[in-house]
């Protein structure tokens, strides 16, 4: 047990502390509140200069990489950064930014290594490692048939998500961060999606030519890719939701997070794509269930979140579909999976045909051809690396599934086995769903290898994880 007086002499541990003072666990909620505002007009600025649609990444990596060279700054400022360039990204592409388009992920991976580096934390988790060596043999398939610049895109289309899934668990697993600082970690992520929400509502009341029908909708997700809009306004609402269920929240908060959730709600489901808010409400049940363990605490954080949901399911979905004339109702209905069943079908019959390497890297779209009759990218992560990876791609997930299993049971406060079971369920679904279109799910899914530290009275600093998990697992 560590007296709070010793922790500013404590020997170069992961957690980081430049100096222990109760103010720097208490956000700014004034500032916060005041970056929120700046975020409303800054998606229709992007729209509207492309200038400032390229400064705006390169600012940001550039603040990042500022702290990440900084060695006296903490890992949790430069993971502020790093959320903030994850949440950022969808705006990015909404808006045409000219940045390169794994921008998101390569910048962020950057940031981490760099800081990762600069700090002499070079021992890395050993599963999520093994994850990412085991998808290089299907690369090597990939050069060799390929030209180099052919070769180059489909590595970097396909291979950016894992390389960044491995380097988010690396730095996560160096970083012990109280529920205050956890919490500015993840809503971190939500504040550049305000930017996000504001523009596809703008667009969708400006319009005069939107035509609803029982199809995803481009007009309404701000003439972007409707999947990948849902996916991160549903990203938000979850986010809302898990500040909600995990954290202390005075009223004012409460109320900022209930407002925010149901924005990013209703603009997610009124791009007709539901796996954004399919995937916030499976995740949001998730951790109500783990709450559950203790009862008192779970039906208290129930009851609001619950009030959240009918409040959405009664007042504001029922406006929205009137306002779409009863497509929207339709769109829900539904419950075809868009020929994702197929070509998860399809992705099988080819690992059958090339159950060692698999395909290679990028292959399976054209392959699928011959069985389809048509040409079309995996949605579906998990059976993408089947398919064009062979068994290597079976090991690496069955080296994810292990280290959840690991990190869900060190964790010995209901909070951090909430927190592990909701990020990793948020991107499993998103990969179900979308792949690695976007670095969201693979920055989310590390998070699950944190380790939560509880203040408590007395003087007492407890973490809830052994402090060597880096280094083992």
């Amino acid at each position: 047990m560590i007296n709070t007086r010793q922790i500013s002499t404590l020997p170069n541990k992961p957690l980081e502390y430049a100096r222990f003072n109760l103010e720097q666990f208490v956000p700014n909620y004034r500032f916060l509140l005041l970056l929120m505002f700046l975020h409303i007009p800054l998606g229709l600025l992007l729209y509207r200069s492309s200038a400032l649609a390229l400064l705006y990444p390169v600012l940001i990596f550039l603040l990042g990489l500022y702290y990440a060279i900084r060695k006296q700054e903490n890992l949790e400022r430069v993971a502020l950064v790093a959320s903030y360039l994850i949440g950022s990204e969808v705006i990015l592409r909404m808006a045409s930014s000219s940045i390169f388009w794994e921008f998101g992920k390569y910048g962020t991976a950057t940031i981490m290594i760099v800081a990762l580096i600069q700090r002499g934390r070079l021992r890395f988790p050993t599963l999520p490692f093994l994850y990412f060596v085991f998808l290089l043999p299907a690369c090597f398939l990939t050069v060799m048939s390929h030209d180099f610049g052919d070769a180059r895109g489909k590595l970097s289309f396909n291979m950016s998500g894992p390389l960044l899934l491995f380097v988010s668990c690396w730095f996560f697993s160096h970083v012990k961060v109280t529920t205050l600082q956890l919490k500015k970690v993840l809503f971190m992520v939500a504040v550049p999606l305000i930017s996000v929400a504001v523009t596809t509502l703008f667009y969708t009341v400006t319009s005069d030519e939107i035509k609803f029908n029982t199809e995803s909708n481009f007009a309404t997700s701000g003439g972007f890719g409707p999947n990948q809009v849902s996916s991160m306004l549903g990203l938000g609402a979850f986010v809302c939701l898990a500040c909600y269920l995990l954290f202390k929240n005075k009223f004012g908060e409460t109320l900022c997070l209930s407002v925010l959730c149901i924005f990013f709600a209703a603009q997610s489901v009124m791009t007709f794509s539901r796996g954004g808010i399919y995937n916030a409400v499976g995740t949001t049940l998730v951790i109500v269930i783990i709450k559950m363990r203790n009862f008192g605490q779970g039906i208290k954080g129930l009851l609001p979140v619950a009030g959240i949901g009918l409040l959405f399911l009664f007042l504001v979905f029922p406006y929205l579909n009137n306002f779409t004339g009863g497509k929207l109702g339709q769109r829900f209905g539904e419950t075809e999976t868009t020929n994702r069943t197929e070509i998860i079908e399809s992705d099988w019959e080819l690992f059958l045909e090339n159950p060692f390497l698999g395909l290679g890297v990028g292959e399976a779209n054209e392959s699928r051809v011959v069985l389809l009759d048509f040409k079309a990218a995996s949605h579906t992560e998990f059976s993408r690396l089947i398919s064009e990876h062979g068994v290597f791609g079976i090991f690496a997930i069955s080296f994810l599934a292990l280290g959840t299993i690991y990190n869900f049971r060190r964790q010995t406060s209901v909070t951090g086995k909430a927190l592990v079971a909701g990020v990793v369920i948020w991107s499993f679904l998103y990969m179900l769903n979308a792949g690695m279109r976007l670095a969201a799910p693979s920055y989310i899914w590390g998070l699950s290898f944190l380790t939560l530290v509880t203040l408590q009275r007395k003087g007492i600093l407890k973490t809830s994880a052994p402090d060597k998990i880096e280094a083992r697992h």
